[in-house]
């Protein structure tokens, strides 16, 4: 099983406003159910409140929260990123926010980005990540057009100690 952290920030390492994206980013959208679909997402509490379809369609759900009492109708709510990777029944997909992300970054064997090249406002980043241990794999720019105000990348890095076992 493989654990992959992902998510859309902008240069500045906004990853989130108000508890929602800053930006409109379609493709990014569609990038993002195609790598998660089938799979286990792993979200905190926030995360899982702003989301606008609950659960997400096509995957299980798993939320971290320290609230014992915290419920979440249609995912299964557990009290650390260690319990719910080990509960993944199918490769992993932390997707937020940034608790849970610095939690989850020493488990993580590749990382999806969606860089939003501008620096945009926000009132959550991106937790500080050591790049030295990951390998850029791909990279696909995307320019600004009719649905995207803003040009933006896909960037793929797996840990550089990742065996693929």
């Amino acid at each position: 099983m493989t654990l992959t952290l992902v998510w859309a920030m902008a240069e500045n390492g906004v990853i989130g406003r108000s508890g929602d994206l800053p930006w409109s980013l379609p493709d990014d959208l569609a990038r993002f159910k195609k790598i998660t679909h089938g799979g286990t997402v792993i979200m905190g509490r926030k995360t899982w409140e702003s989301l606008h379809i609950q659960p997400l369609p096509g995957r299980t759900n798993l939320v971290v929260s320290r609230n014992s009492e915290f419920e979440a109708e249609g995912a299964t709510v557990v009290s650390s990123v260690e319990e719910a990777v080990e509960s993944a029944l199918s490769d992993a997909f932390c997707i937020g926010g940034a608790q849970v992300f610095a939690a989850s970054i020493d488990l993580a064997t590749h990382i999806k980005v969606t860089m939003v090249h501008n620096e945009i406002e926000g009132d959550v980043y991106v937790p500080p990540i050591d790049w030295d241990q990951w390998l850029m794999t791909s990279e696909e720019f995307h320019p600004a057009d009719d649905r995207h105000v803003v040009p933006f990348s896909f960037l793929s890095y797996d840990r550089a100690s990742y065996s693929g076992r």
